[in-house]
């Protein structure tokens, strides 16, 4: 009896233990999904981290970037804009000894890398390209358009959108010339003022940037200006200019004459060409009076760009005032 009752209580422990087994097995797995989880969590937080780590990392350095293109912009507009009169005389210089008989252009390219970042400048005597206000005040709008064209070519042409902020002084003007004898001398220091007072005046800036390439602006703008004096230096000015300007006031022929009597002796002063080629007393006063042979007006465009972060572009001119003091105007493209 006693054998037969080990048995049963040996039969009885053996199920017991079994489901102790069971239990724990359970209680395992979930251990082992909780430690996976906790991993998985840890990872995907040090992962965030570091992209957020490396995103402020790039954000710092685009920053730094963008300061060295503010801080660079500021100083060479400063610097170059306050020698340029100095910068284009040693250029002529050096020109007449190179090429006396070809007309130095109205702008100087050149290019400054400073760290990662570099610097495209166009340096450009704002005197030596042709006046639009000067020249839309003389002629109207019609014929300033066919100049934009004639001096600035095809491209331009087809971008040119004149939206004048004021009429043309062309009738008043033939009226009061109309109304003058030949004992009272014409005033020629009259107040013009300005009808374009940016590109966005002249041009559908829209469609011209679609025409070619992102400094579209910058190459068709080379041989025009909305500022400078409204006088045209001839020493620096293009033939095309001079002639677009000149016969406005004189008869193609003429204009012609007078430019080529100029390119045949360049030292010749302003006064004694037109006194030598102009008879009428009235044309000698307006070509006087639109015409020059110095600069006081300059502008600077600037590009600085990277490998990384947006580039920057800027364009400033510096204009003189009646009273010879510096005007700086900063156009953000």
């Amino acid at each position: 009896m006693k054998v037969k009752l080990l048995k049963k209580l040996k039969s009885l422990e053996t199920p017991s233990k079994q489901c102790l087994k069971s239990r724990r097995k359970p209680a395992s797995g979930y251990v082992l999904m909780t430690v996976i989880a906790v991993s998985i969590l840890i990872i995907t937080c040090l992962s965030m981290l570091a992209r957020q780590s490396l995103r402020m990392g790039l954000q710092a350095a685009d920053a730094e970037r963008l300061l060295q293109k503010r801080w660079g912009t500021l100083t060479l507009q400063k610097v170059m804009l306050a020698n340029a009169d100095r910068i284009f005389s040693i250029r002529d210089q050096q020109r007449s000894l190179q090429a006396p008989n070809t007309p130095p252009p109205p702008v100087l390219r050149s290019k400054f890398v400073l760290g990662e970042v570099t610097f495209d400048v166009l340096l450009a005597d704002e005197d030596a390209k042709l006046p639009l206000n000067t020249l839309y005040h003389h002629a109207g709008l019609k014929k300033t358009e066919e100049k934009i064209s004639q001096v600035a070519g095809p491209t331009a042409r087809l971008a040119t959108r004149l939206a004048p902020v004021v009429a043309p002084m062309q009738l008043a003007r033939e009226k009061r010339r109309a109304s003058i004898t030949d004992d009272v001398p014409e005033e020629t220091d009259e107040y013009v003022p300005d009808a374009f007072r940016s590109w966005g005046e002249v041009f559908d800036l829209t469609s011209l940037n679609q025409t070619t390439n992102h400094a579209a602006l910058q190459t068709n703008t080379t041989k025009l200006t909305c500022w400078g004096s409204g006088q045209l230096n001839l020493r620096r000015a293009s033939d095309n200019s001079i002639l677009a300007l000149t016969s406005v006031v004189v008869q193609d022929g003429k204009a012609r004459r007078i430019l080529q009597r100029y390119r045949s002796n360049p030292t010749a002063t302003l006064a004694i060409l037109l006194q030598s080629e102009v008879s009428d007393q009235q044309e000698r006063r307006q070509l006087q009076s639109i015409l020059s042979e110095t600069s006081t007006n300059f502008s600077i465009w600037i590009d600085a760009y990277s490998k990384t972060g947006a580039a920057l572009r800027t364009f400033t001119v510096m204009k003189r005032d009646a009273d010879g003091i510096a005007q700086k105007q900063r156009f953000s493209l």
